[in-house]
């Protein structure tokens, strides 16, 4: 497949939303014209999906918008991407229409991306005009950048009528996922909640499933002992969405409990033994996102004094690739540590794939849209959240 390119419409105007609308579906008609060109690829308009963006700010929804591009040259869609700023002091909605193409198979594969921005008074009118533009009988996403508040009206309609709402907690926080997945709980009919923090964490997940692999070490899953977390950022921070999430998957796999004692969160695993988990900092280089998962470091055996067995995986942040052609500083080096009692030390050295957003976002999409295992883990990081752990 080639690299994306645009085919844009007219520019954008001010105005009324219902003249806009109207507007951009005339754009559209004109953009999906036959080529003049024979000798041009024909255009192949595809739709599977309607996939909704809103951002609290135009740069920030313009930073977002190659990522999009980028994830509908793979699965074709129509892309709606809104900026609501009800603070702005003007009183306008503005708008335009552009298709995003890629070659395959001699053919044009061709999306849709209507940008749109509600300034001032007019954001009340945004998830009307947003939901205008919807195509019927698909499925709809709904990608919320920014905080988010579950009795906002605008968040309200637009997930009324989505199958599945994603977030980003490296935009918002941890706190905003579990408050809607919270709300989306109370809901009869609510869309299903992802994070793309979880689908950052799946690789995560794999390493650490890979120290109780085999019969030997299977059952020492179920007598860790102690668990050591290390985030990018300063000591004094909130645990990050990344490692209460992951924190989170570990304690309901295994069935553990939180409670509390003196005011303080204890961890007990279902043989009642005590969990201790500590939360440590490290340096974070430029480019790499606030409380990104750094490593983690297990213990488990009958004797917390004299762990049969010990692991770690720790990321080298901002190691990037070694060749000039693709140098990207957050394609990572993992290193992958396992020491089991009266054994030779197992070590690897992983090499994570670009952490790129467009990555993450397709991949969540391909994902189920109920997935149990991130339900439980949200509700089970509610309780280290609500508990405040921090960085020592």
């Amino acid at each position: 497949m080639s690299s994306v390119t645009t085919m844009p419409g007219a520019p954008e105007s001010g105005g009324k939303a219902s003249n806009l609308i109207t507007r951009i579906e005339n754009e559209l008609r004109e953009l999906w014209k036959p080529p003049e060109d024979p000798t041009a690829p024909p255009l192949s308009r595809v739709c599977t999906m309607n996939i909704e963006v809103v951002a609290p700010t135009k740069e920030l929804l313009e930073r977002y918008t190659p990522v999009i591009d980028e994830v509908t040259a793979s699965i074709p869609a129509r892309a709606i991407l809104a900026s609501i700023e009800p603070d702005s002091a003007a009183e306008e909605v503005t708008g335009s229409a552009t298709v995003v193409c890629s070659l395959a198979g001699g053919k044009k594969i061709c999306s849709e991306r209507i940008s749109l921005g509600f300034h001032g008074n007019a954001s009340a009118r945004a998830a009307s005009a947003i939901e205008a533009f919807l195509v019927p009988e698909i499925p709809t996403a709904l990608v919320w950048l920014g905080r988010v508040h579950t009795d906002d009206p605008v968040f309200e309609d637009l997930a009324r009528n989505t199958s599945r709402i994603i977030l980003d907690s490296e935009y918002t926080s941890i706190s905003s996922v579990i408050h809607v997945a919270a709300w989306a709980r109370s809901q009869r009919h609510a869309p299903e909640i992802s994070d793309l923090a979880w689908t950052r964490i799946a690789a995560w997940q794999e390493l650490l499933a890979r120290f109780f692999d085999d019969a030997e070490t299977r059952p020492l899953a179920s007598k860790i002992t102690r668990i050591v977390l290390k985030q990018a950022g300063e000591t004094g921070a909130r645990i990050g969405p990344e490692s209460a999430l992951m924190l989170g998957w570990i304690g309901t796999r295994l069935g553990w409990k939180t409670s509390r004692l003196a005011g303080a969160l204890r961890f007990k695993r279902e043989d009642g033994a005590a969990v201790t988990i500590e939360l440590d900092a490290v340096p974070r280089p430029k480019g790499v996102a606030p409380h990104t998962l750094a490593a983690l470091m297990i213990e488990a055996g009958d004797d917390p004094h004299a762990p049969a067995l010990r692991g770690s995986i720790e990321r080298e942040l901002a190691s990037g690739l070694t060749d000039q052609a693709n140098t990207t500083p957050d394609a990572d080096v993992i290193d992958w540590k396992c020491t089991r009692a009266g054994g030779a030390e197992i070590e690897q050295r992983i090499r994570l794939g670009p952490n790129k957003a467009a990555k993450w976002l397709e991949r969540t999409l391909h994902r189920p849209l109920r997935d149990v295992a991130f339900a439980e883990s949200v509700a089970f990081a509610e309780h280290i959240v609500e508990d405040g752990l921090t960085v020592s």
